[in-house]
C-alpha cells in the first residue's frame, strides 16, 4: 500500500493543492539557488547566466489562463533570474512586490524547507486574496541542481573546514604547537587561515561550528572563506584540499594552510578587460590598499515603458507643483538659455523652421535645432548613486524610483547638472555599475523609461561605485559637486561584509572629499546606528526610519545643502 507523504499531505491543506505545489516548488528552487550561489561562487555565475536565459524561452504571461496564473509566473521569473521576460501589468504589481518582500527570507543561510512551507503558506494566501479564477499548473522551470552531486564533484566547504580545525587541533598537533609556539605565531601572523574570514573582523553567522579550544587558533569560519577564495579565484576545489588533509599529520596542517595562503595571495589582482574600470580596495586588516582589486562593468540600462513615471507623475501632482515652485525661487537669474544647440531641454523653433526651408531648397540643413538651458550661477553638478541590490525588493526600490523623479523635475526646473547611477553585482569582478542619465545626456522620455524599469539585482559592494562615481565627478568643470547615495543599508557582498566592508565604504568617501566632492548618504536602515557614524564619518548623513517618506526628504536635503 502507497503512503502519502508528507509534502503531498502538505498540499493537500489547501483549497487548490496545485497552486500550493507550484509555490513550494518555485520557492525551493529559489532557497537552494541562493544557498549554491554562496557557497560556489564560480558555480554561482552560471547558474546566473542560465536562469536568465531560461527565462527568456518561457511563454508568454498573455498566453496564461488567469492572473493567478500569471502572478506565479512573474513571481517565478524574478526569483530564478531577478527580472521578468516582460513588462509586468499593472493590478499585479503591488501583489508582486509584495511577494518577493516575503520570500527574501529564504535566501539566508539558517532557512530550510520548514521555512519555505511557513513562506509558501502566507504567499498561497496573498495570492488567492488578490486573485480569482481557478488555478491551472505551470510548465516547469528546470530542476534544481542536486546538492548531493555538487558535493561529490566540487566538495562542500563547512565539511572541509571543519575537518581541518578538529583535524589541526587534535592533542598531537596541540603538542606540536606547544613545542613550537613562536614559529606558529610567526606563520599566524602572515597567513589570513589564523584571522577573521577574508581579513574582515565581522561576527558573521556561520551556523554550528567548530571552536578551537585555545584563543590563539583558527575559527572554522575563516577556513571557510579562504577555501571559497582558493576555488573563485585559482580552482582549487574543497574535495581535493580535504584529501591532502587526509593524509597530513596533524601536525603539518598549518604549514599547509601556509601554503594555501601564499597560493592566495601571489598575483590575485584583477586584469584590465575591455570597457571595466578596476579600482582599489582598502583592507582594514593590511591597513593600505590592494590595487586593482575590484572591477567596474559598466552598463547602459535599457528603458522600457515609462508607466512607473507617469503613475509617480500623478501620484505626486500637488508636491511636484510645490516642489518646483520652491526650486525656481532658487534659480538665479544668471540661468540663460541657448539656441542653436545640437541637444537640449526645447526646440528651437527659428532653427527649425529654417531646417525646413534649407531642405526645401536642397541645401544642408543645420542640425543645431535645440534649446538648452544653462545655469551660469549655480555652478553645481550632482550625482545621484542608488543602491539596486537584491536587499531593496519591495517597496524600498519604489521608494527610491520615485525620489529620483521628484528630485529630477526639481533639478529641471532649477539648471542644476545631475546625472543619476545605479549599482549591484556579485564578486569584486562584477560590480555592476548602471548609467540611468549621464550629465550630458537630457532628462527626457528615455530617462523616464530607464527609471521605470529599474529594480533590484544581486549584491551590495558600494566602495567601487563610490570610487566611479568620484572619478565622473572630477571630470566636471562645477565649482560645486555633489554625490548623493542612496542605500537601505551597509555593504554586503561575497567575502564582503562587517568591519572590512564598512572601513572601505569609509574610505572610498574619504577619497571623495579630498577631491571637493561633498557626499551625502542617505539610508532607510532602522538598525543603522551602530555602524552609520564610523562608515559616513567623512560625509553628511541622514537615517529615514519610514521608507514612504523618501520622496519628500530628498528634495528638502537636497535644497538645504545646495543653498
Amino acid at each position: 500500500m502507497n503512503e502519502t507523504s508528507d509534502i503531498e499531505l502538505f498540499y493537500a491543506l489547501f483549497p487548490e493543492p496545485a497552486l500550493a505545489k507550484d509555490i513550494i516548488t518555485l520557492l525551493e528552487d529559489y532557497r537552494i539557488n541562493s544557498r549554491l550561489k554562496a557557497e560556489y561562487p564560480v558555480l554561482g555565475l552560471q547558474i546566473s547566466e542560465m536562469n536568465v536565459h531560461m527565462v527568456s524561452k518561457r511563454p508568454s504571461i498573455h498566453e496564461l489562463a488567469n492572473d493567478k496564473q500569471r502572478v506565479v509566473e512573474l513571481i517565478a521569473q524574478r526569483l530564478i533570474a531577478g527580472t521578468t521576460k516582460e513588462q509586468v501589468p499593472g493590478k499585479i504589481v503591488p501583489t508582486l512586490e509584495q511577494a518577493i518582500s516575503l520570500t527574501q527570507i529564504l535566501s539566508a543561510p539558517y532557512a530550510d524547507v520548514h521555512e519555505t512551507a511557513r513562506v509558501a503558506a502566507e504567499l498561497y494566501f496573498l495570492i488567492d486574496d488578490n486573485f480569482q479564477g481557478l488555478y491551472q499548473p505551470l510548465t516547469p522551470f528546470s530542476a534544481p541542481l542536486d546538492q548531493s552531486q555538487v558535493d561529490k564533484n566540487i566538495g562542500n566547504f563547512g565539511r572541509t573546514a571543519r575537518k581541518i580545525c578538529e583535524k589541526q587541533y587534535s592533542e598531537p598537533a596541540k603538542s606540536y604547537r606547544d613545542d613550537t609556539k613562536n614559529a606558529d605565531d610567526a606563520v599566524n601572523a602572515k597567513t589570513g587561515f589564523a584571522t577573521s574570514p577574508a581579513g574582515n573582523g565581522s561576527k558573521q553567522d556561520y551556523g554550528q561550528v567548530y571552536q578551537p579550544p585555545d584563543s590563539a587558533g583558527v575559527s572554522e569560519g575563516a577556513v571557510r572563506e579562504r577555501l571559497k577564495v582558493l576555488y573563485k579565484e585559482k580552482g582549487i576545489k574543497p574535495k581535493d584540499v580535504e584529501t591532502r588533509i587526509d593524509a597530513l599529520e596533524p601536525s603539518k596542517v598549518q604549514d599547509y594552510l601556509s601554503d594555501l595562503e601564499t597560493v592566495i595571495t601571489a598575483e590575485n589582482g584583477l586584469q584590465n578587460e575591455r570597457d571595466t574600470y578596476l579600482y582599489p580596495e582598502w583592507g582594514s586588516d593590511i591597513k593600505d590598499y590592494r590595487l586593482n582589486w575590484s572591477r567596474i562593468r559598466e552598463l547602459i540600462l535599457v528603458g522600457g515603458s515609462d508607466k512607473f513615471y507617469l503613475d509617480t507623475i500623478q501620484k505626486y501632482a500637488g508636491q511636484i507643483k510645490v516642489i518646483r515652485r520652491e526650486f525656481q525661487m532658487l534659480r538665479p537669474e544668471g540661468l540663460v538659455k541657448l539656441r542653436g544647440q545640437l541637444d537640449g531641454d526645447d526646440i528651437d523653433l527659428d532653427s527649425t523652421v529654417q531646417y525646413f526651408i534649407d531642405k526645401r531648397l536642397r541645401l544642408s540643413p543645420s542640425e543645431r535645432n535645440y534649446v538648452r538651458t544653462e545655469n551660469r550661477t549655480r555652478d553645481i553638478a550632482v550625482a545621484f548613486l542608488v543602491d539596486m541590490s537584491g536587499s531593496t525588493a519591495g517597496s524600498t526600490i519604489l521608494c527610491e524610483k520615485e525620489a529620483l523623479i521628484l528630485m529630477s523635475e526639481a533639478l529641471k526646473e532649477l539648471g542644476d547638472a545631475f546625472a543619476i547611477f545605479g549599482f549591484s553585482g556579485y564578486g569584486r569582478e562584477h560590480v555592476m555599475f548602471y548609467v540611468i542619465k549621464e550629465f550630458e545626456a537630457p532628462y527626457d522620455l528615455k530617462v523616464h523609461c530607464k527609471i521605470s524599469v529599474m529594480t533590484n539585482k544581486q549584491s551590495t559592494r558600494i566602495a567601487p561605485a563610490i570610487r566611479h562615481t568620484t572619478t565622473k565627478l572630477r571630470r566636471r568643470e562645477e565649482k560645486t559637486k555633489m554625490l548623493i547615495l542612496l542605500s537601505d543599508g551597509k555593504p554586503l557582498d561575497q567575502d564582503y561584509y562587517g568591519c572590512y566592508a564598512i572601513e572601505d565604504t569609509r574610505m572610498a568617501l574619504k577619497e571623495a572629499q579630498r577631491y571637493g566632492i561633498k557626499s551625502f548618504c542617505i539610508t532607510v536602515d532602522r538598525e543603522a546606528a551602530e555602524y552609520l557614524p564610523r562608515m559616513y564619518a567623512d560625509s553628511r548623513w541622514v537615517v529615514i526610519d519610514d521608507v514612504l517618506k523618501l520622496p519628500d526628504k530628498i528634495t528638502r536635503i537636497y535644497k538645504r545643502f545646495t543653498t
